[in-house]
């Protein structure tokens, strides 16, 4: 016959005897389940389990445990309970398999219950030479065990430190580095390391002098014209009036100085001078042109050449101090763009001077046009500048990685210092750009400390600085510190400990202040 499913209680974190008493009186005789949670307090211990089937007695319930520890499981199987792992696996059993608890006796309630023996034992007299025997035995096993006390203690509590100073060499090696921007890894192999680009907006001005000359016509020509009146009355040439050559391609202007009064079909002479600075003068007989209103009132000429304007050298710009100014300022810019680079870059980054380049010109401006007569010429220019950063401590690895391979077998790298020299003019790896690293090293000869403990084990200290000395590279004396330290009279009870364990080897090379330790305690 299948029974039905049984009611599961799911107990709380909080819950305790009582209410977990409570929960049971909800439920009817038969079977139930209760399902204990992970951290649940109650329940840890046989004698929670002890009172929970004290309960379960008294309301006539068949308990069942479920519970995803195993530990707690295993204790209520312990206690007699069924345990499961889950609900449904204690629903679908039909069985609960249970173990009874051990059945513990309930003590005596009086002392005559015991199962005392009030018979006198016969006592038997022993031989007296027997009790003799068994005190020499005591005071011998005494004095084995003191022996064996003392033996231990000379064996185990001595320790010994000893420091070595192996024999070394020193090593420089030139390393050329290349770097590049188009790999993420340290390539040991090919020593190529990789760079991240930066880029920064950088603005300025430069001005240089103009080296050009050029002869030109400074001043302006002066000279007299003659009006003629075609008029029947009197007329006023003013000052300022404008008279021209009458070439049509490049006429040469005048302007009169002073006003003049033409008499009625009369001729009068009125000074001029040119309108342009640096005009030269013209020949006789070459003005013959009035522009404005007076046109048709009078007519020019002048009698004679104009003259005044002479002949000079000036300073001009040329393509040259373009080309001259703009290479300064360029240079000036990449000193601001490097300078601005290093607050984008890490502390142990360097920029590539070599490898900064203009990557767009926003701005360029002359202040002065070719063949302008200047003195001086200036150059407002911005730019968009980049460069290469490499991180330093890639550059020392790869120089540390090429050290370590020119070393003689069985030494080791005891100290490195790294100089960053220039970069290749050309490049000569695999990179775009190379630069060159020093590395300086001091290497030690590699020290087994096994064979060094083998050596000196059990030895007096000068026999183990003996052998120390005599099996072993070493560039100094080898020291040996026992402890304790015995009195003069006791100075032949001095040796390293025979246990390995209390022996501390230090290895210590030249430059190396922090020391290859190696101890055993």
């Amino acid at each position: 016959m299948s029974l039905g499913p049984s009611p599961a209680i799911d107990l709380e974190l909080h819950d305790d005897l009582a209410s977990v008493r409570y929960r049971l009186d909800q439920v009817a005789r038969g079977r139930v389940i209760l399902v204990l949670p992970w951290d649940l307090r109650f329940l840890s211990r046989p004698l929670d389990f002890t009172l929970l089937r004290r309960e379960a007695e008294r309301r006539q319930l068949e308990v069942a445990i479920v519970s995803p520890d195993p530990e707690r499981r295993a204790l209520a199987h312990d206690c007699g309970f069924p345990s499961f792992a889950t609900v449904q696996e204690a629903q679908e059993s039909v069985v609960w398999r249970s173990r009874a608890p051990e059945r513990v006796l309930p003590p005596p309630r009086h002392w005559w219950d015991e199962d005392i023996s009030l018979r006198p034992r016969p006592v038997r007299p022993h031989p007296r030479w027997l009790a003799w025997l068994g005190l020499g035995l005591r005071f011998m096993i005494f004095l084995l065990v003191l022996a064996v006390l003392a033996g231990s203690a000379y064996a185990v509590v001595p320790s010994a430190a000893v420091t070595l100073v192996p024999a070394g060499r020193e090593f420089t090696i030139i390393v050329p580095v290349s770097v590049s921007p188009d790999i993420e890894a340290i390539d040991h192999t090919k020593r190529l390391i990789p760079a991240r680009r930066l880029g920064v907006y950088v603005s300025g001005y430069a001005e240089t002098e103009t080296t050009g000359t050029m002869s030109v016509i400074r001043g302006r020509a002066t000279g007299t014209v003659l009006f003629t009146n075609l008029l029947s009355q009197d007329y006023l040439v003013p000052a300022g009036t404008v008279v021209r050559t009458s070439s049509s391609s490049y006429p040469l202007r005048f302007r009169t100085t002073a006003d003049v009064l033409v008499p009625a079909m009369g001729q009068a002479t009125a000074p001029i001078e040119s309108l342009t600075e640096g005009s030269g003068g013209v020949a006789a007989f070459e003005i013959n042109r009035v522009e404005g209103v007076a046109a048709s009132a009078v007519r020019v000429i002048n009698p004679e050449p104009t003259g005044g304007a002479e002949e000079a050298e000036v300073r001009v710009v040329t393509q040259a101090d373009y080309d001259r100014v703009r290479k300064a300022l360029i240079r000036q810019l990449f000193d601001q763009a490097a300078a601005d680079m290093h607050s984008l870059m890490a502390p142990t980054e360097m920029l590539l001077r070599q490898s900064l380049r203009i990557e767009a010109v926003p701005k360029e401006s002359y202040t002065r046009f070719l063949t302008e007569q200047a003195d001086s010429v200036g150059l407002d220019m911005q730019l968009l500048v980049s460069g290469l950063a490499v991180d330093i401590a890639n550059a020392k690895s790869v120089a540390y990685v090429s050290l370590s391979r020119r070393l003689p077998p069985g030494y080791n790298l005891v100290s490195v210092e790294y100089e960053v020299g220039e970069m290749a003019e050309e490049d000569i790896g695999p990179g775009q750009f190379t630069l060159f690293v020093t590395a300086r090293g001091y290497a030690a000869v590699g020290l087994d400390t096994d064979v060094a403990l083998d050596l000196i084990r059990g030895q007096p200290p000068d026999v183990a600085t003996q052998s120390l000395r005599a099996q072993l590279p070493l560039a100094e004396e080898p020291q040996i510190v026992l402890w304790p330290e015995w009195p003069e009279r006791l100075k032949w009870l001095e040796r390293v400990p025979y246990l390995p364990l209390r022996i501390r080897v230090q290895v210590i090379p030249r430059g190396d202040s922090s020391g290859d330790s190696h101890f055993r305690k």
